[in-house]
């Protein structure tokens, strides 16, 4: 009998226990962590309901105090606010009219009293004291001579004290004497006005009418070459608002190698920096002639030479160019307007695309004092706007807007290409120096293509305001409109934080985060961090908005995105340590002139405009205009 094996004793109770302890504990935690997931949820869930029903309430009071914070803005003429005064009679008005208690103040919300506060000690500070409205004139004795009779009449008219004046006697009479400096220079060598360095120490309350800096960026040929070409480095499209140009003779290798890539079948027109009215410009039809410049402008040490326009668009087969009037209010950030009235001057000969160099000067050149030598009269050679727009929209079928708003365009993008030039400007008198307290006129022309392209010929910081004295001058009243409308736009007393506070509160309702460096500051996570200065900015692009007459914004406008590519290219040519973000602030004017409650019947065809500026009379117009 074989031994039989013995098995090991197993304990099998030891075995179901540790397994049922095993399945046991898995299935607790199991469950204790669905529980506390779920707990989680639940606790989500009920704060996404609290904060859901918290932020219609919130938003609810919002619009509701907006309704009623808003209310005095229907009304066409805004009236000056007191934050923390009673209602105005219009504010009570409306009040009474939509069932309000007329007796009791509406109380905004506590940040939006705040704002207003804010605004209202910044437009307190940009007040003259006691109501001084006193002009001082200065400048180059043949521009006094010229210019002083239009705008002391004008300023007079409007309630201001005129007085010319020198530098000297100005010295001896202390800084506070005066609100208006109107400062009728060239600044082609010592200032006639106010030295630089003294620009920053000026009352934010007191006016130049002077962008410091003008003469070496845009003025001179030379320079406005220069700036455009420092601006436009990089950027390929530049040939829709101003030509290629070039200054000889340091450029002249550069010019070579890119006309040879781009302009090989191009002529082109060279002007001497130092001379004006269409004096010693000529034109070259191959690029290969320019190495020869120095023989056609023995006498000057520099020429600018710009790509010819060989196809402009002709009226009458005649040659023509636009003088427009510029007025910039702030170069950072930009404000620029245009005035609607101008003056268009032709050619007196028929123009020839094929005629060697250029043909006749009187058939490329359109200043009036060249062909006013060739027994053409002031009338056949000048028109005013109207009867361009006329003529264009019967004989081409051009819709005058459309050329206008081009025109538009062509000259913002001038100046936008600017900004950094001047800021590198502003910056050597102080580093946070934005030149706030200047505004200046001025004359640029344009001229266009036959496709319907306008560029920028050449900027003009001192444009003749010279009267006619003719009866009925289309031009005399073109000037008189335009300085009236100047001094309307620059100096109204008219207070507008209530409006400025609401535009900004809507901002703020429509998702903008907006910080106040004068409240609580400003955080990373800001759309715009707003400074004294950028709120002072806002009051005087409001102030300006409501009082524009016959001016027209150019810029911020509504279809501001058209820049927007451009001025991400010009960013980058800021100089290091720019306190404000050019598209920040370019988003935000954006915006604000689309929210514009002022409507302008401003449109170039309304028949106003026709009655007021007398219908399609010629202007009689100096040959100081060139």
């Amino acid at each position: 009998m074989s031994p039989s094996k013995k098995k090991s004793p197993v304990s099998l109770s030891s075995s179901s226990s540790s397994s049922s302890s095993y399945t046991l504990d898995d299935r607790f935690w199991g469950l204790l962590k669905k529980l506390m997931v779920l707990s989680g949820l639940l606790a989500l869930a009920v704060n996404i309901h609290a904060t859901r029903k918290l932020s219609e309430q919130f938003a609810a009071d919002y619009e509701a105090d907006l309704a009623e914070f808003t209310r005095p803005l229907v009304i066409n003429v805004p009236e000056p606010l007191d934050p923390l005064g009673s209602l105005t009679q219009s504010q009570a008005a409306g009040s009474a009219a939509m069932g309000g208690n007329t007796n009791q103040r509406a109380r905004p919300p506590n940040k939006v009293l705040k704002i207003m506060q804010l605004l209202d000690r910044q437009e307190k500070a940009m007040r003259p004291p006691d109501n001084l409205r006193r002009v001082v004139v200065l400048g180059k004795s043949f521009i006094l001579k010229r210019d002083y009779s239009i705008w002391e009449i004008t300023f007079g008219d409007l309630g201001f004290q005129v007085t010319a004046t020198n530098k000297q006697e100005l010295s001896h009479e202390g800084p506070d004497g005066w609100s208006v400096m109107l400062c009728l220079d060239l600044f082609d060598g010592k200032s006639h006005c106010i030295e630089p360095s003294d620009l920053p120490s000026m009352r934010r309350w007191q006016k130049i009418s002077r962008l410091i800096g003008l003469r070496k960026i845009l003025w001179n040929k030379d320079k406005f070459c220069e700036t455009m070409g420092a601006a436009l480095k990089g950027f390929r499209n530049y040939t829709e608002f101003v030509f290629p140009c070039w200054i000889l003779p340091h450029q002249f290798n550069d010019m070579i190698a890119e006309v040879k890539e781009r302009f090989q079948d191009s002529r082109f027109i060279l002007k001497p920096t130092d001379r004006g009215e269409g004096n010693g410009i000529i034109v070259m039809d191959n690029y290969k002639k320019l190495a020869d410049w120095k023989a056609e402008f023995p006498d000057n040490e520099e020429v600018v030479v710009q790509v010819y326009l060989n196809e402009p668009m002709l009226i009458k087969e005649r040659k023509w160019d636009m003088r427009t009037y510029i007025l910039i209010t702030s170069i950072h950030p930009l404000r620029i307007y245009m005035y609607r009235d101008g003056l268009v001057r032709f050619a007196s000969t028929k123009y020839d695309k094929d005629a060697k160099d250029g043909g006749k000067k009187t058939a490329f050149l359109t200043n009036t004092s060249v062909n006013k030598k060739f027994g053409q009269s002031v009338e056949d050679l000048t028109w005013p706007y109207p009867q361009v727009y006329e003529y264009l929209k019967k004989h081409d079928n051009i819709d005058p807007d459309v050329l206008w708003k081009r025109i538009e365009r062509a000259i913002t993008q001038i100046f936008m290409s600017s900004e950094s030039a001047f800021l590198k400007k502003f910056k050597t008198l102080r580093n946070d120096y934005t030149c706030a307290n200047c505004y200046q006129l001025l004359g640029v022309d344009v001229i266009v293509d036959a496709n319907i392209v306008p560029r920028v010929i050449e900027v003009n910081g001192e444009p003749s305001m010279q009267l006619s004295g003719e009866v009925n001058s289309h031009y005399d009243h073109t000037k008189k409109s335009m300085t009236h409308d100047l001094v309307k736009v620059m100096f109204s007393t008219t207070s507008y934080v209530n409006e400025v506070t609401a535009l900004l509160y809507e901002l703020e309702l429509d998702g903008w985060n907006i910080g106040y460096m004068g409240l609580n500051g400003c955080s990373t996570t800001d759309d715009i961090c707003l400074r004294s200065l950028d709120l002072q900015y806002l009051l005087d692009f409001v102030k300006e908005d409501y009082n524009m007459g016959g001016f027209r914004r150019l810029y911020p406008t509504a279809d501001g995105e058209y820049y927007t590519r451009y001025l991400q290219h010009l960013e980058s040519k800021l100089p290091y340590g720019t306190l404000t973000s050019t598209l920040r602030l370019h988003k935000l004017a954006t915006t604000l002139a689309r929210r514009s409650r002022v409507v302008h019947n401003n449109a170039i065809e309304d028949e106003s405009y026709k009655t007021r500026t007398g219908g399609l009379s010629n202007p009689e117009a100096s040959s100081d205009e060139d």
